[in-house]
């Protein structure tokens, strides 16, 4: 009975196992032509996560076929081989090995993390790493004698976020730029979504933005407020919980003796920061890398890119030779490739822009049927 229960169990794997056909699978991996890469990738695919050793190191060595992202998408389709090291070990020692990046995912996937973590695991690390730097240089561009308020605006725009957007209204304000500053306000309701609570108190935010540019355009001062406009100030104060109700309460308790207690609590270690200078933050974008294989190109293109600094998000835009976009390839990771799809693509020279946060680097690859 025992006996018949281990065959049982055993059953499925032996079912599964390479389509339940490891000699025909094999053969299709070694005799498959570059031609055939989008079939064989379908067929591996389909048969995981029930590839074996054998079927897994077969696709591994077809480099002339399989370019390394489809590899490795097929390798980290299978986890179960994954965990024996095995598998790895010959990924890192073949004649052609994955690169370290992948095999260091390959690792983590072993381990029973998938690749959709830890791809957000990284692209966690590097934003923080791009947020921390860009904080250190948007307060040395502060700290400057002459103020650059190109290059802060572009800095506070790798910071990012709601507060960063605000900062750079102000920057225009600080130049007279009263056009440019209300229509980055009137963006943001679009750019973050912004909905009841949110959206009310951006309306203060506005409201408050208005009152300084009429102001500045007027001659007037803080001290010269109408009474509709301070019995506005009352009202932002009294109900907004953010930037706008801060700067209501601030002038009103300035100029027109109201008082307003924001007071912190006694546990204040929270808000002291001991971070130094970050030596790391003037590693200002050296470019980004893209490279294509094989060109001339037939039936799919593989774009190998190294992304800038800490980025981890680009596009990747293929136009033809007339400028019309033929299609745009989103990439995320630090280093990675994505493969391009032109068994439907007319043959001819076409031309991609890798473009990541404004920093662009460009080439040319040539369809041929």
């Amino acid at each position: 009975m025992f006996q018949t229960i281990i065959i049982l169990a055993y059953l499925p794997f032996v079912i599964f196992k390479d389509g339940g056909n490891t000699e025909a699978t094999l053969s299709d991996v070694e005799t498959a032509w570059p031609n055939d890469m989008w079939e064989l990738r379908t067929e591996l695919l389909g048969k995981s996560p029930h590839l074996s050793m054998e079927v897994l190191k077969a696709a591994a060595d077809k480099t002339d076929v399989l370019p390394e992202s489809i590899i490795f998408e097929i390798m980290a389709a299978n986890p179960d081989e994954l965990k024996k090291g095995e598998l790895i070990n010959y990924l890192e020692d073949k004649e052609n090995p994955l690169p370290a990046y992948m095999i260091d995912i390959l690792r983590q996937v072993s381990t029973g993390t998938t690749y959709k973590t830890v791809l957000h695991r990284q692209m966690a690390h590097y934003n923080r790493l791009k947020t921390r730097a860009a904080h250190d240089i948007v307060r040395s561009i502060l700290n400057d004698e002459v103020m650059d308020y190109t290059e802060l605006r572009n800095w506070l725009d790798n910071v990012g976020g709601v507060r960063a957007d605000e900062q750079i209204i102000s920057s225009y304000l600080e130049e007279g730029n009263y056009s440019d500053a209300l229509a980055l306000a009137n963006l943001m309701p679009g750019l973050y979504g912004f909905e009841g609570d949110e959206l009310t108190e951006h309306n203060y935010y506005t409201d408050m933005l208005n009152l300084q540019i009429s102001l500045e355009q007027q001659g007037r001062n803080i001290f010269e407020l109408e009474s509709n406009e301070i019995n506005n100030l009352v009202n932002i104060a009294d109900n907004s919980g953010g930037t706008a109700g801060t700067q209501a309460k601030g002038i009103l308790e300035f100029a027109y003796a109201y008082h307003y207690c924001d007071c912190i609590d006694a546990d204040a270690s929270g808000y002291k920061s001991s971070n130094g200078f970050n030596k790391n933050a003037f590693e200002i974008m050296y470019g980004a890398e893209v490279a294509v294989e094989p060109n001339p190109a037939k039936d799919w293109a593989a774009f190998n890119y190294t992304l800038p600094g800490s980025e981890t998000e680009g596009v990747i835009k293929i136009t033809d030779v007339s400028g019309k976009l033929v299609t745009t390839l989103t990439i995320t990771g630090k280093k990675g490739q994505k493969v391009w799809d032109t068994r439907k693509i007319k043959q001819g020279v076409y031309f991609y822009i890798l473009n990541v946060n404004g920093t662009t680097q460009s080439g040319k690859i040539v369809i041929s049927k």
